[in-house]
Formats: C-alpha cells, sequence, structure tokens
C-alpha cells in the first residue's frame, strides 16, 4: 500500500482539482503553504481513519504532523505498526476509550 499516493490522489481531488498528481510534492507543505484550512485538515483526517482503518486521537490532529506528505506518512506507518502490534483485549480496550 502506498500511502503518499493515496494522500496525493486525495489532495488533488479535493483541494488542487486542476493540479497535475506530480506537482503535489512529498514536501510540499499543506497545511502552512494554505492548500488545507483546519476544515480541510478534519476531512483529511476522516479520509485517513477511513481509508486506512486507524482512529485518530485529538492530540495527533496537529500542523506538525500533517503538513506534509511525509509527515502524513511517517504518522499513517506508525498508527498501522501499532494496529498490528495490538492484540486483541488491547484493541478492545483502544475502542471503548
Amino acid at each position: 500500500m502506498e500511502i503518499k499516493t493515496e494522500v496525493r490522489k486525495y489532495i488533488a481531488e479535493n483541494f488542487l482539482p486542476s493540479a497535475p498528481l506530480e506537482t503535489i510534492g512529498d514536501s510540499m507543505p499543506l497545511i502552512t503553504g494554505g492548500i488545507i484550512d483546519s476544515i480541510g485538515m478534519i476531512g483529511l483526517v476522516s479520509f485517513l481513519e477511513t481509508r486506512f482503518e486507524v482512529e485518530f486521537m485529538p492530540r495527533e490532529i496537529d500542523v506538525h504532523s500533517l503538513d506534509t506528505l511525509e509527515r502524513i506518512e511517517e504518522l499513517m506507518r506508525k498508527k498501522l505498526a501499532a494496529g498490528k502490534t495490538a492484540g486483541p483485549h488491547e484493541q478492545d480496550r483502544d475502542k471503548a476509550k
């Protein structure tokens, strides 16, 4: 699964519809660059949760972790790895929170 490719497509479709995918670079500032605003950030998080079957904690939703494709990919890899290593009891406990 290519995280950056999926997120790049989402950004192109929702925030830069006339821009070719190639123009959305891995280190392009999405939030600090004005491409995604605070409402758009909520949409991005919703997309990530749905597409990759993860859940964000409020403390994880910030400019630093979601500003570039590189940072988003890093965060998602950590979340996906944590989800795979959690046992059934830990997953149930996390869902109850």
